[in-house]
């Protein structure tokens, strides 16, 4: 495996840390109901992102 394939791969751990904690957050009745409305839709549309980001970074390490 080269540098850029292993580099891909931490990538994407990483990334997939960051979104679990953003899904927690996001389940979090407590914190999450607090923050305004328009913030709340961009964090949910961030962990969409996010997710769909997780599967692309995924599929390219499939084909390595």
């Amino acid at each position: 495996m080269n540098d850029f394939q292993e580099r891909v791969i931490q990538e994407r751990n990483l990334l997939g840390e960051k979104a679990h904690a953003l899904s927690k957050f996001i389940r979090s009745d407590k914190q999450f109901s607090r923050l305004p409305v328009e913030e709340r839709g961009l964090l949910q549309s961030q962990l969409l992102v996010m997710n769909q980001y997780y599967l692309i970074l995924s599929e390219r390490i499939d084909r390595f």
